[in-house]
């Protein structure tokens, strides 16, 4: 927990006698800068190689293939 607060992830409340420890950024932030180092260092920028690779690998309901196929739409749209 102190990486993560002196890397500025979390912060803290040192008040009381316990420490307690809020994060200091969004999930949302968080999986972006993630997936963006992810797709860079082991898919060597290709974000489709990524979707495939998931894909692929891992048995989607057809909820998230629907919700796939709507931003695949929605991204062709915006071209």
């Amino acid at each position: 927990m102190q990486i993560m607060f002196e890397k500025g992830l979390v912060t803290r409340d040192a008040s009381s006698k316990t420490h307690i420890y809020q994060p200091a950024v969004t999930r949302e932030n968080t999986q972006q800068q993630f997936l963006n180092k992810m797709i860079n260092s082991l898919f060597a920028g290709s974000s489709s190689d990524l979707v495939l690779q998931a894909l692929g690998g891992h048995d989607a309901s057809g909820e998230e293939l629907e919700k796939i196929q709507q931003l695949i739409n929605q991204l062709k749209k915006d071209k």
